[in-house]
């Protein structure tokens, strides 16, 4: 069995794994790396040379390249049932907001999903001597574990996985058979996050204090996952004041609402819909900053999306808030924002004079987490992947080290014969 690793390795971004059996051939997720304008894929591999496809999850990082591999016919790919209308939401918006610089169209989009097999949780698919089943990962509704076995070996994909419950999802299923071979991610390897419980009281009562100053607290939020969290933090908390709800969050969140099984706490995502004014046309966001309350929008590292028109205004005063609620990756306008105030408006860097924080309502495990996690797996060969050099060395040694696991850090190209 071959192992090349594609993408996602000593960074956090274009995850692709390449797993070729004797008779059989898989691609574990094919995502991009946004940067600027700048679309990174990973490594390119053939696509006669793939058999399966399969993704995690729907956010751009895993998914984002699948439909080059359907240009012109295509492999079966496999997701859960939840993932597959959450990308093509991304997927197409990913097109729209591209302007020409991604190598496919909507029609390699619909053939991907066409050509998809759709799996709930714990629901095994078996066919050509192999089993493919996806456990829930914590991380984005739908999003799933990958268990593979072939050729007599079981080989667990972590993709993006977070172990702790929240109010939009129950934390991981972490209930494994014996496993053989792991690859497991590591984006906060070398921190641990605060008590959720605590960033959630901090972030309403900094919402509110900026309220009632009469300001205006703009929520950059990932529109699949962390948007909808953020709602039912502030349903959950009984926030007082005006919330607006903008740009694709509003889709999934019709979307979740056809799936409430996979949350962890449906009628609470039920009140906060119906507790926000949803915005719908640009006459109503120029209504929203008119007076203080709450503006919940996509991009949670503000690269795209309605975030932007908010931005213009809401940077220009002291009594503002712009509240980052979402791991900012380096290159990406929400970095620059968090570690100097500036953002870029019609193409000029300008000093923001609002208020900028940063809340920890991570969607990944930490240090301490991850460390459970590898006790857990305990496999005979483990990969640590998704995260920068420092979290997949340290990882991979702490597993070495104190867990005695045969665990390696991989480059980008590097392949392993197991």
């Amino acid at each position: 069995m071959l192992i090349k690793f594609l993408g996602g390795v000593r960074e956090v971004g274009r995850s692709a794994i390449y797993l070729a059996g004797r008779e059989i051939r898989f691609l574990l997720d094919a995502g991009v790396m946004l940067s600027g304008r700048k679309i990174k894929y990973p490594i390119h591999i053939p696509p006669k040379e793939v058999d399966e496809i399969v993704i995690t999850h729907a956010h751009l990082d895993h998914v984002g390249a699948a439909p080059i591999f359907f240009i012109g016919g295509g492999r079966e790919s496999f997701l859960t049932s939840l993932t597959a209308p959450l990308a093509k939401l991304i997927l197409l918006d990913f097109i729209r907001v591209s302007k020409g610089l991604v190598p496919f169209e909507v029609l390699e989009v619909d053939r991907f999903l066409e050509k998809s097999k759709k799996l709930d949780y714990q629901q095994e698919f078996s066919r050509n001597g192999f089993k493919l089943t996806f456990l829930s990962a914590g991380h984005t509704p739908g999003g799933g574990q990958a268990m593979l076995e072939f050729e007599g070996r079981r080989i667990l994909y972590t993709g993006d996985i977070n172990t702790v419950k929240t109010t939009l999802l129950k934390g991981a299923d972490v209930d494994y058979p014996q496993i053989d071979i792991a690859i497991v991610e590591s984006t906060y390897a070398n921190k641990n996050h605060p008590l959720r419980e605590e960033v959630e009281e901090k972030f309403v009562n900094k919402l509110k204090e900026v309220v009632e100053r009469n300001g205006i607290a703009l929520v950059p939020a990932f529109g699949l996952g962390r948007s909808q969290e953020v709602i039912t933090i502030l349903a959950k908390h009984n926030f007082p004041y005006d919330v607006y709800y903008d740009g694709m969050a509003r889709t999934v969140t019709e979307i979740l609402f056809k799936f409430q099984e996979w949350l962890s706490e449906p009628d609470l995502l039920e009140k906060a819909a119906a507790q926000v004014t949803w915005i719908n046309v640009q006459r109503q966001r120029e209504q929203a900053l008119k007076r203080p309350g709450v503006i919940v929008t996509p991009a949670g590292m503000l690269q795209g999306g309605p975030v932007n028109f908010y931005l213009k205004e809401v940077g220009k005063s002291d009594k503002n808030l712009i509240a980052l609620v979402s791991y900012q990756v380096e290159g990406t306008p929400g970095r620059l924002l968090l570690e100097k105030k500036l953002i870029t408006l019609d193409g000029k860097l300008v000093k923001v004079k609002a208020e900028i924080k940063h809340f920890e309502l991570s969607s990944h495990s930490d240090k301490t987490q991850l460390e459970e996690l590898l006790k857990k797996i305990n496999a005979e060969k483990t990969f640590i992947v998704h995260g920068d050099s420092d979290n997949c060395e340290n990882l991979a040694k702490y597993a070495r080290n104190n867990l005695g696991l045969d665990a390696i850090a991989p480059k980008i190209g590097d392949s392993y014969t197991i």
